[in-house]
């Protein structure tokens, strides 16, 4: 019996008896939708064999270390006839930034294809938890810059003129905001006419996560051009960009083997995935009948590996961290707390509800301003951010109710250092979904203070980038204008001591 294609890469390719008929023009969409079809499996199956092949790598060695080589060359076998699979094919294809994917920001706006709205600085479109197989990539885009067709009395001012060129910036974002290695800006040009667009090549960028959350923004508002962004792709660096739609390779029987070792592997890891957490838990409930003195905590363990089965309780939204090997060392990982119930001590110092306990926790390198009245530290804030002492007050009193409402009834996750302060206070990292280092936000809003520890005291390279951040942030604010919060505030001062 021969064997049987897939359905859907029956429906995908064109039977023989349809080929020999009569030559019908494919409708572009199809083949668009066909295209952007395979880049996505073939790229997905392309970063899954390629872990399973680093898998079996170190299985390999542990296997020739322990003498039996005969089994480290079959699995070196295996790992080529994987290398093999991808060799020539999969590489040489762009992975498309789909607008129906992206959150629009500002202004900016999405019609089908057509990416547009650049009214306002910042607008833009942002890709979440954008899978993406590692390595080096162009951005690629088709452009064009037109006038607007508005009236002259718009133009009383030079910044509602239609410009020549508009500036642009992609990023790869993370915890700690963008990062200066896949930072770009560049330039679009003003076209020769409303209809002809123009590729753009932006880069090279090196990607080194997955998933990556990635963001397209205008560098200033253009109110008076229309500029189309279209065909949004990543292009990888060592290949030839494909730009027509009839050059994209169609399926193979390759398509197949490729499909097949997907769901082999798939198979294959989350069976040893539920083996490995089932003998876990078995473990623990064996640990807690021998050392019934530690149920506490071994519930709690098993509670947390129970979530994290679940695929509806598992997933926080949050990228994981590392916090061993030269990052956070040290630090608890405590996910899925939340605010308690009770008002914030100030913008922060607060506590949290995890697990049936509460933990009073301050937020690490910053601090906000006291909201009540004779507090010892008003005389330091208003000396810090140049304001009266009754300003102090009112900056404290905002901080406290802005965490509230913005912490309140989300998943918090916080890394927390295992010394206490004197008063039981526990020194922490918070982070939340999509919105990264809660700390950042604070000062970012003109809201707190940094306070770095000494450089001797700041133990490897990922508390240095944080507390970069926050500087940059903090030196961003201060000089934005209109100014935010205590630094608002601080102008006013300024002009008030002016004769």
């Amino acid at each position: 019996m021969k064997r049987r294609l897939p359905l859907l890469l029956l429906l995908l390719q064109p039977s023989a008896a349809l080929l020999a008929q009569a030559p019908v023009a494919e409708p572009p969409a199809l083949t668009s939708s066909r295209t952007a079809f395979l880049r996505q499996i073939m790229a997905d199956s392309q970063l899954l064999t390629q872990q399973y092949e680093r898998a079996l790598a170190k299985v390999e060695t542990e296997v020739a270390a322990a003498g039996d080589y005969e089994e480290a060359r079959a699995i070196r076998q295996r790992r080529e006839q994987l290398q093999a699979l991808y060799s020539g094919t999969a590489s040489s294809l762009a992975t498309t930034l789909p607008l129906t994917q992206a959150r629009m920001m500002g202004s900016a706006q999405a019609s089908g294809e057509i990416l547009s709205g650049w009214r306002s600085n910042g607008s833009g479109a942002e890709w979440q938890n954008f899978r993406l197989m590692p390595g080096s990539y162009h951005l690629e885009f088709d452009a064009n810059m037109s006038d607007a067709p508005v009236a002259g009395s718009i133009y009383a001012s030079s910044k509602f003129q239609p410009q020549q060129s508009a500036m642009f910036a992609f990023d790869e974002l993370t915890l700690l905001g963008a990062t200066q290695e896949n930072h770009r800006t560049f330039e679009i040009k003003r076209s020769t006419d409303e209809t002809t667009f123009t590729t753009v090549r932006v880069g090279p960028m090196n990607f080194t996560r997955n998933p990556v959350t990635l963001r397209f923004t205008a560098k200033d508002g253009y109110p008076a051009n229309i500029i189309r962004i279209r065909n949004l792709r990543l292009v990888p660096v060592t290949e030839a960009t494909t730009t027509a739609a009839a050059a994209a390779p169609e399926p193979t029987s390759s398509t197949t083997a490729m499909q097949q070792a997907t769901a082999t592997l798939k198979s294959a890891i989350e069976t040893a995935r539920k083996a490995a957490s089932t003998s876990y838990l078995d473990d623990l409930r064996d640990l807690a009948v021998t050392r019934p003195a530690l149920k506490d905590q071994i519930d709690a363990e098993i509670r947390r590996l129970q979530r994290l089965d679940d695929p509806k309780k598992g997933k926080t939204g949050m990228n994981a961290l590392t916090i061993t090997g030269g990052g956070l060392s040290g630090f608890e990982d405590i996910t899925d707390a939340h605010l308690a119930d009770e008002d914030p001590l100030t913008g922060a110092r607060f506590k949290i509800t995890h697990e049936g306990r509460t933990l009073l926790v301050r937020l690490l390198w910053i601090d906000c301003p006291p909201p009540e009245d004779g507090d010892p530290d008003v005389k330091r804030f208003a000396k810090y951010f140049h304001i009266e002492d009754e300003d102090v007050v009112a900056v404290g009193r905002t901080a406290r109710e802005f965490t509230a409402s913005y912490l309140r009834d989300k998943p918090l996750r916080l890394l927390i250092r295992p010394d206490r302060d004197k008063d039981g206070t526990l020194a922490a990292l918070l982070f939340l979904p999509n919105v990264g280092l809660y700390q950042n936000v604070l000062v970012n809003h003109g809201l707190a203070t940094v306070v770095p520890p000494p450089r001797e005291k700041q133990h490897n390279a990922m508390e240095r980038a944080f507390l970069s951040t926050l500087g940059t942030l903090e030196a961003a604010a201060r000089q934005r204008r209109p100014a935010p919060g205590a630094w608002a505030l601080s102008e006013e001062s300024a002009e008030r001591r002016q004769p």
